[in-house]
C-alpha cells in the first residue's frame, strides 16, 4: 500500500492501541479489492472490441450480428455491478456533503463505523441472499433472454448480483477496520481524494 498507510501503521502501533492483525487485514483486503477491480475493467476491452466488430459489420459489410447488442449489455451491467468494490476501495460512491465537511475526523469516523454496521451489512445480506435465489432460479429454468433472437441464458448475468454483495463486503471489513482507526485516533487511515471511476 502507500506511504500513508505506513505512517499510520507505525503511528497506531506506537500505543499498542491498533492490532497489527488490522493492519495486515486492510492491506489483504484492499489488495484483493485493486486486483478484482482491474481485472474486472478488463471487460471494457471485450465491448470495445466486439462494437467496433459490430460497426465493421453493420455498416461496412452490410450484415449485422444477433449477439453484439445483447451481449454488450450484459458485459456492461456485470462490470457495473462487480466494480463496486472497488469503488468503495476508492471513495467513488455518493455521498451527501451538506453537513459532512462540518464534522471531526472522530465523528466521520462514527457516521461511518454505525452506517457500515446497522445498514451497509444488513442490506447487503438481504441483497445477496434474494439474488443467490433468483440466480439459482434462473439456472434451474434454463432461463434465456427476450431482447434479441440469440436468446442468451441469463444465469451468469444474475449470478454477477450477489458476486457483487459478496465484492462489496468483503472490501466493507476493511472500511469498517479504517473507520474504527479513524474513531480511535481522530484522523483518516488513508487520506482518499474524491475521484471517479
Amino acid at each position: 500500500m502507500s506511504s500513508d498507510t505506513t505512517n499510520a501503521s507505525v503511528t497506531g502501533n506506537s500505543g499498542g492501541e491498533f492490532p497489527r492483525a488490522f493492519y495486515a487485514t486492510i492491506r489483504l483486503v484492499d489488495g484483493f479489492t485493486d486486483i478484482t477491480g482491474k481485472l474486472i475493467a478488463l471487460s471494457m476491452l471485450f465491448l470495445v472490441v466486439t462494437i467496433s466488430y459490430e460497426v465493421v459489420m453493420r455498416y461496412g459489410f452490410g450484415a449485422p450480428t444477433i449477439w453484439v447488442y445483447e451481449s454488450s449489455f450484459m458485459v456492461n451491467g456485470a462490470a457495473f455491478m462487480l466494480g463496486a468494490g472497488y469503488a468503495l476501495l476508492k471513495g467513488a460512491h455518493v455521498r451527501t456533503d451538506i453537513y459532512w465537511e462540518n464534522y471531526s475526523e472522530r465523528t466521520k469516523g462514527i457516521v461511518d463505523l454505525v452506517s457500515y454496521l446497522l445498514l451497509f451489512y444488513p442490506a447487503m445480506i438481504i441483497f445477496m441472499l434474494i439474488s443467490i435465489d433468483d440466480a439459482w432460479h434462473s439456472y434451474e429454468t434454463g432461463e434465456r433472454s427476450q431482447e434479441s433472437v440469440w436468446r442468451a441464458i441469463m444465469w451468469p448475468f444474475r449470478a454477477t448480483i450477489p458476486l457483487a454483495a459478496i465484492l462489496l463486503m468483503i472490501q466493507g471489513v476493511s472500511e469498517v477496520l479504517k473507520c474504527w482507526y479513524q474513531v480511535q485516533f481522530g484522523r483518516e487511515f488513508v487520506h482518499r481524494e474524491k475521484i471517479e471511476i
